[in-house]
């Protein structure tokens, strides 16, 4: 069934794409050229440089995408990229500076975990976006080196959900656990006990009541951040509905109308 609502979704978004932007997307959803799929007045240098310096080659074409989850971020927060100081997440604003793309190196071997998207300021947000990723099911693995954190993050309830969901992978259909747990492990790396809000950022479709995966998947990411609580990094799920809705008053963000006409389409 996800992989149903996975395809009608993609459907969903291609149309939103075409109805919210001047040039057209082909009918698998596809636009000729990644700006093309942006909202226009980006600070694009500013945003290409981010995302080059990413691991998700999101240039290398998936940028393209109408259900890119990475246009997506860039879309919602793109505005902001030069001056965040009015930027509200989850409450939080008065933000320094911001970039896509964002390394928080654990220390190990390999690619370090990549944010979406890191505003820092006194209260410091990190963001992992979601559009139909989380539509199929992706059990947690880890690698033994992790087990070398244990000296410095084996204290955190973030570390005791690696031996958990090694021994249950699939605890989770929807939410990729093991994805947030490196997310955690690498914030906790790079800002120590400073506290950090870990956004899990997320699209469902505007009839999101009528696809149980999408109460699903809620749950499991609510149950996550339960168990990580008491963390200095704490996770906090929010839709991306949930963020316009917060966005709406006072003074709504210009480009709040456009992300509703592109983003809020029913499956």
């Amino acid at each position: 069934m996800s992989h149903e609502l996975r395809q009608l979704s993609y459907a969903a978004l291609a149309a939103g794409a075409r109805q919210a932007c001047i040039a057209p997307c082909d009918h698998t959803g596809y636009f000729s050229s990644f700006d093309q799929n942006l909202i226009d007045g980006l600070p694009l240098e500013s945003i290409v440089g981010d995302l080059a310096s990413g691991a998700g080659k999101e240039l290398d074409g998936k940028l393209c995408a109408a259900h890119s989850s990475a246009a997506l971020v860039v879309n919602t927060f793109g505005p902001w990229r030069r001056d965040p100081r009015m930027l509200r997440i989850g409450g939080v604003t008065g933000f320094e500076t911001m970039r896509f793309e964002a390394r928080c190196p654990t220390g190990l071997g390999g690619t370090p975990p990549h944010l979406d998207l890191l505003a820092y300021g006194d209260s410091p947000v990190a963001i992992e976006s979601k559009c139909t990723e989380w539509m199929e099911p992706k059990p947690a693995q880890f690698s033994a080196s992790y087990d070398r954190l244990r000296a410095t993050h084996g204290h955190s309830p973030w570390f005791a959900q690696i031996e958990q969901l090694r021994m249950n992978p699939t605890r989770y259909q929807y939410v990729d656990a093991a994805q947030l747990v490196k997310h955690a492990l690498g914030l906790m790396s790079c800002f120590g006990e400073r506290t950090v809000r870990l956004i899990y950022l997320y699209w469902e479709p505007r009839n999101r009541a009528d696809w149980p995966e999408c109460r699903t998947h809620r749950e499991e990411s609510e149950d996550l951040a339960s168990r990580a609580a008491g963390s200095s990094i704490s996770l906090i799920p929010m839709s991306y509905h949930d963020l316009w809705a917060e966005w709406d008053r006072p003074n709504p963000p210009a480009h709040l109308a456009l992300l509703r006409l592109r983003y809020d389409r029913e499956v």
